[in-house]
């Protein structure tokens, strides 16, 4: 009696008692015997490395570890492994672009170490397509010549170079003129004094001002 209670339906009024999965691959018993034909009792059938249920999650023979199917297939084309993919990265083997941010799974794994499920992997309101692309800045830093602006207030807003600390060459940082001084990070020479931002600092006078009385 213990072991009809314990499997199917019975001992419940028929609401369905939870599927057993003795290997605890996310497939029950039941289905692993009677649609897949896989070992219930072996996570990994194929000993392919990839567990069975994921492996049907991605659409892929839990049985054979040939080709497309194996832990070192590659059907997305993204030069990423099924493998790799499932078990590390966490991204799609069906999909070559898992973040649809234009840059290959492949290319943010083993290029620009990205986040491959993220389409700004530093958060900083450009997406790692346009700044390995278009900005040449680094994906991983948000603020990639470290002057205290972020790449997306350097493109965006002040329109100051955000691969150079000092866009006009002053001896001011960017993040120095903009934040401190209120100059303008494009002009050395705010006040047109005829002395740069820097050296009026450095003279202990305001780089607003013109040093020329």
């Amino acid at each position: 009696a213990d072991t009809a209670m314990s499997s199917g339906n019975g001992g419940n009024g028929g609401g369905g008692a939870a599927a057993t999965d003795t290997d605890r691959d996310g497939l029950s018993d039941d289905d692993e015997t009677n649609i897949h034909g896989t070992d219930p009792n072996d996570p990994d059938s194929d000993n392919d490395g990839i567990n069975d249920g994921d492996e049907i999650t991605h659409g892929f023979d839990p049985n054979s570890n040939l080709g497309d199917n194996g832990a070192s297939g590659d059907p997305d084309g993204d030069s990423v492994t099924n493998i790799v993919e499932i078990n590390t990265t966490g991204t799609d083997p069906n999909d070559a672009d898992s973040d649809d941010d234009s840059l290959l799974d492949g290319a943010e794994v083993n290029t620009y170490s990205t986040d491959p499920n993220d389409t700004d992997s530093d958060d900083d309101q450009l997406s790692d397509a346009d700044e390995v692309n278009t900005h040449l800045t680094n994906p991983n830093l948000s603020d990639t010549d470290s002057d205290q602006l972020s790449d997306y207030a350097e493109i965006n807003s002040h329109l100051t170079d955000p691969n150079d600390s000092d866009s006009d060459d002053d001896g001011l940082g960017d993040g120095t003129e903009v934040n401190t001084y209120t100059t303008n990070p494009l002009t050395a020479d705010t006040s047109g004094d005829g002395f740069s931002d820097g050296f009026v600092v450095t003279q202990g006078a305001d780089p607003l001002l013109s040093l020329i009385h």
